[in-house]
This record gives structure tokens, C-alpha cells and sequence, in this order.
């Protein structure tokens, strides 16, 4: 999923900002996204499976949830003209992304600030029963 979030993307028009391949994080934990301003990363996915049903012949219904985090950060005192429409841009781009039996699609975005820098949190959810 890491992978069909990165190429989405790389399709939408983003004028200013990159899509990076590495992580975010460099192997001492410092986070790039903070080095490098406007160039977004992907992180690795993460999967929860949350139980529902447990039936008589003992097989689980449950919710499974594949999550995928984005950052990238930008001058706090200096939002680019056009920070709204990239940020719609990159809501409505939870279409693109792609899982077998999803039924469930979501991406929130949280904004925390780092020193002078507005950090951007994308969060897409893709959720199936299984």
C-alpha cells in the first residue's frame, strides 16, 4: 500500500512539493521530513486486526485496518498560496489507493508545529472484514 500511496502521489499536481521514496525517519530517528521542507514521505504500513464476531465453529470475523502515514513540513510563517488545495488534493486522493475488500476508506490530516515549521500529517485507512 506504501507503494500506491507514493505513486498517487506523483500523479497529483503538487506544484512546489516532492514525493520522496525513502522513509521519513534516517537511521538515527531524526525525522527528514523536518530537514527538507515541501518534500513529502512515506512511511511503512501498519495493520490492525480488530475482532468482531466469533462464531460457533469457532471462526473470527474481524476488522482488518492497513494504515499509511505522510509528512512533509512547510515555513509556518510563509503557507504557500496554494497549502488549501494541496491539502484537498491529498484528502481526496484515499480514491486512488487500492486494497482487496476495502470497505472502508479514510484519510485525516493533523497539522503540529516543530520550531518555525508546519508539519503535516496525512493518515490514510483502508479497512476490510476478514
Amino acid at each position: 500500500m506504501r507503494t500506491q500511496v507514493i505513486d498517487a502521489l506523483n500523479t497529483l499536481a503538487l506544484t512546489g512539493y516532492t514525493v520522496a521514496r525513502d522513509l521519513p525517519y534516517d537511521e538515527s530517528g531524526v525525522a527528514l521530513y523536518l530537514k527538507n521542507p515541501k518534500k513529502i514521505y512515506v512511511d511503512r504500513e501498519s495493520t490492525e486486526i480488530v475482532p468482531l464476531y466469533t462464531t460457533l465453529n469457532s471462526a473470527d470475523i474481524s476488522n482488518e485496518t492497513t494504515t499509511v502515514r505522510a509528512y512533509y513540513s512547510i515555513d509556518a510563517k510563509q503557507i504557500p498560496a496554494n497549502y488549501d488545495s494541496v491539502i484537498a488534493s491529498l484528502r481526496t486522493m484515499k480514491k486512488d489507493i487500492v486494497r482487496a475488500g476495502a470497505n472502508s476508506r479514510e484519510a485525516f490530516v493533523t497539522t503540529s508545529y516543530e520550531g518555525d515549521l508546519l508539519v503535516v500529517q496525512l493518515e490514510y485507512r483502508l479497512t476490510r472484514i476478514t
